[in-house]
């Protein structure tokens, strides 16, 4: 089983408490760091370089996590592994750069903002990383991605009473483990890209409030609208529900910050 690192969680005496507790310490570090990285700009644009040490500066304990330029417009957050102990060691973030200056533009501080809300979430949440990493290690995640990423996080239209069908028809080819580990995994991550998503539009409409000066024209946030996320993990969480009252296996609890707002764990995230 992987284990996750001290190095990438935050300890738990800084983490314990409530759900509302641990919601409410993810969005003060993402907002943290917005205040830090928002007094970076001088111009439109920062360097990489002052991204990592800027983000290196707001977390409040000894981390890892990398930063680099991603190869298209999305951003992307990703684990390091030490398969040698089987550890959760770090992240990977990747951040779009500005294609005329190889910057970090204020104008996609919806892409930068969503990735720093996935790295807190998952340094706040360590059991939310183990859940996830499990799904990889015993390669459910190979059996599940090509019916994840086509009617689960695309922005496809589907009636709800399709994707429920097609649901019921994919879940028909997994045994009840399986079943079970993957609609919990499915929800935990539609969440997490939904808060990601939240917290990137709120951003994105801040940061060019204040540096008002520095752009020509506001740049509005990425439409998630169309990925219909709410409808999809209501019918996650229902089929789970019976899925569990079949199999009578208790669940963990999820964060609350996941069941109000929360790409994810080696998962592009799309369309920015």
């Amino acid at each position: 089983m992987i284990k996750i690192d001290k190095i990438a969680k935050f300890p738990y005496e800084f983490i314990k408490g409530s759900q509302t507790e641990r919601s409410q310490l993810v969005r003060d570090l993402n907002y943290r760091f917005f205040r830090n990285i928002s007094e970076k700009f001088k111009t439109k644009d920062i360097g990489f370089d002052v991204f990592q040490k800027t983000l290196d500066e707001t977390v409040p304990f000894p981390h890892k996590v990398s930063i680099t330029q991603s190869g298209n417009k999305g951003g992307f957050l990703g684990v390091n592994v030490d398969d040698s102990f089987n550890k959760v060691v770090g992240y990977n973030m990747l951040i779009p750069p500005n294609a005329f200056s190889g910057e970090i533009s204020l104008t996609t501080a919806d892409a930068f903002m969503h990735e720093s809300a996935h790295y807190f979430s998952f340094m706040t949440n360590p059991k939310t990383v183990a859940r996830i990493a499990k799904v990889y290690e015993t390669g459910l995640h190979t059996k599940t991605q090509d019916f994840y990423d086509s009617v689960l996080y695309s922005k496809k239209y589907l009636s709800k009473s399709e994707i429920s069908k097609k649901l019921d028809e994919f879940l028909s080819t997994l045994d009840g483990k399986e079943r079970i580990d993957f609609l919990q995994n499915s929800r935990y991550r539609l969440k997490d890209e939904l808060f990601a998503y939240q917290e990137g539009e709120k951003y994105q409409s801040l940061i060019q409030d204040i540096h008002h000066d520095k752009i020509c024209e506001k740049v509005d946030a990425t439409d998630f609208s169309d990925y219909n996320f709410d409808i999809k993990i209501e019918l996650l969480e229902g089929k789970l529900a019976s899925e569990l009252k079949k199999s009578s296996v208790k669940e963990q609890p999820v964060p609350e910050y996941l069941t109000t707002s929360f790409g994810i764990l080696g998962q592009l995230d799309k369309n920015f």
